[in-house]
């Protein structure tokens, strides 16, 4: 099966589950969302890959899943497992919404995933995080910076620049970029969502908890915090 097929297939598993919502029970509620691997304990990780579908899975699964993902690149089947296994995941497509109640999360994290959703979606999905934030919760949002990747062109880095607009043919659908920010374009984006308090924040500084874990890619990262 060809990774067009797997990720028709993948397309309509999120589909049929487009409406759940999970009530989280959890005293202090941190989510990530668009988590991919990067992942921390006492997080709720959503993810619409199939690696969020497997996990919890057997072995011999998993198994048959790393040899055809992606994340044979960067990790070790054994670390592959394990996070599958002892991590808590949610298998769902975010452009159907963030599948939690009104006010319900203290913490959202969100890196390297707002790109990958046209404009009009993102948009969506920060109203979206507006809504399932307590009052006074935050929401730390991580993307590649646009300043920066247009610094990389002036300094005569023009291919290393125009990757991350132009995404590689065997790219699959949820890596390719579809729409880039800066810090200024964010800033608006996130007041007319309804967030109140908007700060730039370093790699690994900031509010929300275990950044020191999720936190990556610091030399390309806008990373940015938003209180409701």
């Amino acid at each position: 099966m060809n990774h067009k097929a797997i990720n028709y297939i993948n397309d309509f598993i999120c589909w049929i589950k487009k409406n759940q919502l999970i009530k989280p029970k959890e005293e202090v509620v941190k989510v990530n969302i668009g988590c991919g691997l990067t992942v921390a304990y006492g997080w709720i990780n959503i993810d619409a890959s199939l690696n969020a579908f497997f996990s919890k899975w057997p072995n011999f699964i998993l198994k048959k899943l790393y040899k055809i993902s992606g994340s044979k690149k960067i990790y070790s089947l054994e670390d592959y497992c394990s996070i599958l296994k002892n991590y808590v995941f949610i298998h769902h497509k975010l452009e159907y919404g963030i599948p939690f109640p009104d006010e319900s999360i203290d913490y959202l994290y969100s890196s390297h995933l707002l790109e990958h959703l046209f404009n009009k979606n993102a948009k969506m999905l920060l109203h979206e995080a507006y809504r399932v934030l307590k009052k006074q919760g935050y929401f730390r949002l991580c993307v590649p910076d646009l300043e920066y990747i247009i610094s990389l062109y002036k300094k005569g880095q023009k291919e290393e620049s125009l990757q991350y607009f132009f995404p590689d043919s065997k790219s699959g659908c949820l890596s390719s970029h579809k729409y880039l920010y800066d810090y200024e374009l964010l800033h608006i984006l996130l007041k007319e969502s309804g967030f109140i308090k908007i700060q730039r924040c370093s790699y690994k500084i900031g509010d929300t908890p275990d950044i020191e874990i999720l936190d990556n890619k610091p030399e390309e990262t806008l990373y940015i915090e938003a209180k409701k």
